[in-house]
């Protein structure tokens, strides 16, 4: 009933030199996780991102396993805006907002 939930399990092939989950996997997985949210909104038409504004919270190492926070701002017929939250244990670890294209 809550609506579709997304997660990704990270290992130790997601690191940077530094040891910490690249903030590109988080970035790939938050995108990708968002368009899922605006396809299904969109009545599973083709979305494309228009923009995507991110801000890490806080490092992450694995193993760990992220899940996606997703609400739906506002929605036209083809624009959607999208505010996702990524968690770890409980720990609130990135966030982003964008915007999605309806391509119907």
């Amino acid at each position: 009933e809550a609506g579709w939930h997304y997660g990704l399990q990270l290992q130790a092939s997601h690191v940077n030199a530094h040891g910490v989950v690249h903030g590109g996997v988080l970035m790939t997985f938050m995108d990708h996780a968002l368009s899922l949210v605006a396809w299904e909104a969109a009545g599973r038409a083709t979305c494309t991102t228009v923009q995507l504004d991110s801000h890490f919270l806080e490092a992450v190492r694995p193993p760990a396993f992220v899940e996606l926070e997703a609400e739906i701002l506002k929605q036209g017929r083809s624009m959607i805006f999208l505010r996702g939250s990524l968690r770890s244990d409980n720990r609130h670890i990135m966030q982003a907002t964008g915007v999605w294209r309806v391509l119907a």
